[in-house]
């Protein structure tokens, strides 16, 4: 069988993802990734880090034959985390569960959400994951809309749910704006990021999307623009037509937008 690949017209100065790709690699990569849906892109990237975790698993086991299993996941928590002090699983805790991945964690995390009634949207690569590029990614990153004031009952409900959650204190007293919550079972992390009480994120929530998971759960993303405007701001950039993020639009017909730095597109 015969595949038609279709030649694709470079523009000058087009610079594919990576150094070591050619543009017609790159630019045939978008093309059959603009078939797939948003949805289906969450799918491939649910696959890929399990996957990804699958084949550390093995790898570890491997190498550290001689440590038990709460001893290996320490190990892997540290590897996977960067966490010295992962508190320790229970010999009851299925390992299986190390293999779920962040887009399984965010379907975890939206039914504590809705059952408190605290807005929020999935940003950084899980929802690039969505628009663009799929990737693997180590954790979760998501703005929540709450009062520092009810932070301490989600932090009850999230212990009750299994997750563990240090820091709490530095957020109800203003020191901190990120919660780094950890999923014991899973070995998996979110960054639970408060939102700011201002114009443009409140519009921000206005944007947000709806998309199902692999789980059949309708989570809800960053829209496109303000997963780039969010990675401009936390990394202190400035937007600037030679920055890797900004913004090329292709012919009208297509009606695509495309991002440069991360695969990110999306219809306008």
């Amino acid at each position: 069988m015969t595949l038609s690949i279709p030649k694709f017209k470079v523009k000058p100065g087009y610079k594919p993802q990576s150094t070591d790709t050619t543009p017609q690699v790159d630019l045939l990569g978008f093309e059959l990734l603009k078939k797939r849906s948003p949805s289906q892109r969450l799918e491939m990237g649910a696959s890929m880090n399990k996957n990804a975790r699958r084949f550390s698993i093995s790898c570890f086991r491997q190498r550290f034959s001689q440590l038990s299993d709460a001893e290996l996941a320490q190990k892997l928590a540290l590897a996977w985390l960067g966490d010295n002090n992962f508190p320790s699983l229970t010999s009851t805790q299925n390992q299986m569960n190390w293999i779920q991945d962040s887009i399984a964690l965010a379907e975890k995390l939206h039914p504590i959400f809705e059952s408190l009634n605290i807005p929020y949207y999935i940003t950084g690569g899980v929802a690039a994951i969505a628009y663009g590029e799929v990737r693997t990614t180590r954790d979760v990153d998501i703005v929540i809309f709450i009062q520092p004031a009810d932070i301490l009952v989600l932090a009850t409900e999230l212990e009750g749910m299994g997750f563990y959650v240090p820091g709490v204190e530095d957020i109800v007293e203003g020191r901190m704006r990120i919660l780094q919550v950890t999923d014991i079972e899973t070995i998996s992390r979110a960054d639970l990021i408060l939102a700011n009480n201002d114009e443009f994120e409140r519009i921000q929530f206005e944007r947000r999307k709806q998309y199902e998971t692999p789980g059949g759960i309708r989570v809800n993303l960053a829209s496109p623009e303000d997963l780039i405007l969010n990675k401009l701001q936390w990394s202190g950039a400035t937007l600037r037509m030679s920055h890797p993020l900004c913004v090329t639009r292709t012919k009208r017909e297509d009606r695509l937008n495309r991002i440069s730095n991360g695969g990110i597109f999306w219809e306008y």
